[in-house]
């Protein structure tokens, strides 16, 4: 039961011919000792908490020193593993440098090879366009002649039905 020291305080007894009424009294007591029971139970359930409580700490205390020596011999590993990792990353570079040279040899040299294709593919084009060219101007010199010889056709086929009629 929760009670406070205000509700104490404000208990309202009332009043007999010789004080105050016992029924009331006893009440009033009754709630009190659950009230002081209940404050009881509590006190001691804080008082275990607080011993269990002091003896984790003593525990963790004690992993506290532990850990830093831990932590101490981990971070000299730490520095260890630095250094030789410092040293095979110069090797792995050194030898990409090695290997980035002869991949850009071989760039230059395939750049070449490309450059000379190209130079190649230009000629055959303008070789190709030439020819292209010429046939265009032969069918269209053929075209030409054609229609002269069409309109030719044509006039003669008129001067023909103009004379049929």
């Amino acid at each position: 039961m929760k009670i406070t020291p205000m509700d104490i305080r404000g208990y309202q007894l009332k009043r007999s011919f010789r004080g105050y009424d016992a029924r009331d009294v006893d009440a009033l007591k009754e709630i009190c000792a659950e009230a002081l029971e209940d404050a009881a139970g509590v006190i001691m359930n804080l008082e275990e908490r607080l011993k269990r409580a002091s003896e984790r700490l003593d525990d963790h205390m004690a992993n506290e020193t532990t850990l830093k020596d831990a932590i101490t011999t981990a971070q000299k590993m730490v520095e260890n593993l630095k250094g030789s990792a410092r040293k095979e990353a110069e090797l792995i570079v050194a030898e990409a440098n090695v290997q980035a040279d002869n991949i850009v040899r071989q760039a230059h040299t395939r750049a070449a090879g490309l450059q000379e294709e190209i130079y190649r593919l230009k000629k055959q084009r303008i070789e190709i366009e030439t020819a292209v060219k010429a046939v265009i101007e032969y069918h269209s010199n053929t075209l030409v002649l054609n229609e002269e010889d069409a309109k030719k056709a044509d006039a003669e086929a008129e001067k023909l039905k103009f004379l049929r009629k």
